[in-house]
């Protein structure tokens, strides 16, 4: 009986450490199907070069949101990245140095580009798109096969839940704080019944403005029962912002 209690546990164990390393992973991504560039253009050349400007800082000052503009004669390319709000700078350039080594995997040749991962963002175009609300381009990732037994009682929590966070994002407390974008970050959780809570963490991209994140926030809420699929865990990102939310604690 000892041994089939121990083999117990340690199946269970498995599943935990197995859900907990997938959350690190790539969750989704969207390229241009009309815009492409060719290889060794001047585009290119000048994305590569963006690529390494996000990448280039060290460690102990490695932001957590950047966008950058560069140019070279008749081409330019847009750049921004951004690290989930609750991570070290450690693992925060180590997301990014990935996203610019597989966007180009994900999305060859596509002069428009969005990548997420768990932890982080990336997005690059030929046109200008700072400032600009992006709902129709957007990912999601759910535990397929890890479904609540009461989807209508865990839905109303969610939905709760976004509320009150999409609320703390998007209000600033006082004047000083809008000087900064990250501030558009919140996590927390909600009691689903006498054994599980819900955690959940919201963020929109430091280029957001506040009305458009609340938004962008907001429209997340509809896309729940479609998108997840009444899963434990999911996240749905947008390329203004992303929800997350699983019965395991994450942040």
């Amino acid at each position: 009986v000892a041994f089939y209690i121990l083999l117990l546990l340690l199946l269970l164990l498995s599943f935990h450490v197995d859900h907990a390393m997938s959350t690190n992973d790539y969750i989704d991504s969207r390229c241009s199907i009309t815009t492409n560039y060719t290889d060794g253009s001047t585009f290119e050349v000048i994305m590569r070069s963006l690529f390494s400007t996000f990448t280039n800082d060290p460690v102990d000052s490695f932001p957590s949101f950047s966008k950058a503009t560069l140019v070279n004669g008749s081409d330019t390319v847009y750049g921004l990245v951004q690290c989930r709000g609750d991570i070290g700078q450690d693992s925060c350039k180590e997301c990014i140095s990935n996203s610019t080594q597989q966007v180009i995997k994900y999305c060859p040749n596509a002069m428009d580009a969005i990548v997420w991962y768990e932890k982080c963002q990336l997005r690059y175009s030929n046109t200008n798109f700072f400032g600009h609300l992006n709902v129709k381009d957007y990912g999601s990732w759910n535990w397929i096969d890890d479904k609540m037994e009461h989807p209508k009682a865990f839905n109303e929590k969610l939905g709760s839940l976004l509320k009150n966070l999409t609320d703390q994002a998007t209000t600033v407390p006082n004047s000083m704080l809008s000087m900064f974008p990250m501030s558009m970050f919140a996590m927390g959780n909600i009691t689903y019944d006498d054994l599980q809570t819900i955690y959940r963490l919201v963020q929109c991209t430091g280029d957001t403005s506040r009305a458009d994140c609340k938004q962008c926030l907001n429209g997340t809420r509809f896309r729940i029962p479609t998108t997840c699929h009444n899963a434990h865990g999911c996240k749905i990102a947008t390329g203004s912002c992303h929800v997350i939310h699983d019965t395991e604690l994450f942040y």
